[in-house]
């Protein structure tokens, strides 16, 4: 083989560049503390790198999730204390006000400042944190509760809808351990307004799951494929349901009917179906505005990990079982009676139709009724009694409550330590992936200039003369 200039000044040019794309590589090395810039430089542990950083990223969300929701149980925590003070100054009232020495006028100033305190409870239940109110559940940027003065100046406290609107709290329209069979094939009848509606569950072998039976039922109601009660046939300008009822799965895998408009009567008449339970005379729809005052939110604090972080208004006011507006188990009805009483008025039932009677939907679905009646010694005996009860469990209720916030609180600060070490393990790893080490790169770069150098200076030698030479 011969060997000419030419050749040996291309093999010169060959390692030349090569030694300089080596420098060049670990001079980038060097200035930018990492071993790769771009994909094809380490195809491997470039996917890894990505990965990682991802992982990163989203353990960062995670921490400001829990930040998030740690803040918002604090800010919760500070006003079901409030509350459960309040509470606490109401029932003092309450002893003082039972003592025998205390006239009538005396028990109308406690009677004021007991307006007052239900006041302030709902100004602390319509508490709002970063413009949400935190007691509103997912109806967070509306006021959960509102108050309102009768003639009488009785203070009360109601739920309202986005639009300000009052809302009732009454108990929900739900099945009872669904089963397919029991709905197939089966008709519930709905009271809209005074004209009867009837939807029935399709009955085709396709319909096979409580997914199935909501999709079907919704998909008729939206349509308008609901059948008019005989009493009540149809006409052109038949509203019908449409938009009126919505039926969704609980979490816990039963079906639920919902009045989309709080304005709307809506009542389940009728039904054959197996799995719901509802009253002869009927049972009236919950509405949507309550259902999401009454919802959990939800945040996600790690990689498929969904914690509930909120109380509800329903649930910091709701001590027992009844929800009537007038003589169940929630705050809002109890300092309505207190106030009643210590005007000296106790309810005294007297038949339907009387001027001024209440309403009280009983359990079987029939009503009572009633009127408030002056008499100061029942009145007294109820503050003693009934009332101090109902406070207390009102008070527990809170503390309940307060319990439970303070348990997610104590959770979130372990998520919080777990999330900070976790990320730092995921940066120790990105950064052995793809941090150089510095000495290292720092001795392989003057190690390339010498190389590079000894090229220079080895090629200068061995390279032939030029023409030029020969002419001199």
């Amino acid at each position: 083989m011969r060997i000419t200039g030419r050749l040996l000044s291309n093999n010169f040019m060959t390692d030349m560049q090569r030694n300089l794309q080596n420098l060049s590589k670990i001079q980038e090395q060097a200035s930018s503390m990492k071993k790769f810039s771009k994909a094809s430089d380490d195809p491997v542990n470039v996917q890894i790198a990505m990965q990682m950083q991802t992982s990163i990223y989203e353990n960062d969300q995670y921490g400001t999730n829990i930040k998030d929701a740690s803040t918002w149980m604090e800010s919760t925590d500070t006003a079901l204390t409030q509350i459960n003070t309040v509470i606490g100054n109401v029932r003092n009232n309450l002893v003082k006000a039972g003592d025998a020495p205390y006239t009538q006028d005396e028990r109308d100033k406690i009677n004021d400042e007991v307006k007052q305190q239900v006041t302030q409870i709902a100004q602390i239940l319509n508490t709002n944190l970063k413009g949400e109110y935190i007691f509103g559940g997912t109806q967070g940027l509306s006021k959960p509760v509102t108050t309102t003065t009768d003639a009488s100046k009785n203070v009360s406290i109601e739920y309202v809808d986005d639009n300000g609107n009052a809302v009732e709290k009454i108990p929900d329209v739900v099945s009872n351990g669904f089963n397919i069979s029991n709905w197939k094939g089966k008709n519930v009848t709905f009271s809209v307004n005074g004209k009867d509606y009837t939807v029935t569950v399709d009955n085709s072998k396709d319909t096979n799951t409580i997914d199935d039976v909501v999709k079907d039922l919704n998909s008729k109601v939206q349509s308008n494929n609901v059948k008019p009660a005989p009493a009540n046939p149809a006409t052109s300008t038949d509203p019908g349901v449409k938009d009126k009822i919505n039926v969704v799965k609980t979490n816990d895998g039963n079906i639920k009917f919902l009045a989309v408009n709080s304005s709307d009567d809506i009542t389940i008449k009728s039904t054959d179906v197996g799995d719901l339970s509802i009253p002869t005379a009927g049972q009236k729809l919950s509405n949507m505005a309550m259902e999401n005052i009454g919802a959990d939110k939800n945040i996600e604090v790690s990689q498929g990990v969904v914690l509930t972080y909120n109380a509800t208004a329903s649930s910091v006011m709701q001590y027992g079982d009844s929800t009537d507006s007038t003589t169940g188990d929630n705050l809002s009805a109890l300092m309505n009676r207190i106030q009643h009483h210590l005007a000296g008025q106790v309810l005294s039932p007297v038949s339907s139709g009387t001027t001024g009677s209440i309403e009280v939907k009983n359990s079987d679905g029939t009503s009572s009724y009633y009127v408030w009646k002056d008499d100061e010694a029942a009145a007294t005996e109820e503050l003693d009694g009934q009332d101090l009860k109902d406070i207390d469990l009102a008070s527990k209720q809170v503390l309940k409550v307060t319990s439970d916030i303070g348990a997610k609180e104590n959770r979130m600060t372990d998520l919080s330590t777990q999330n900070s070490s976790l990320k730092l393990s995921m940066t120790d790893s990105l950064s052995k992936t793809e941090d150089v080490d510095i000495s290292q790169t720092t001795i392989e770069y003057y190690t390339a200039i010498t190389t590079y150098q000894a090229c220079l200076q080895t090629s200068a030698k061995v390279i032939q003369p030029t023409l030029l030479d020969y002419i001199k």
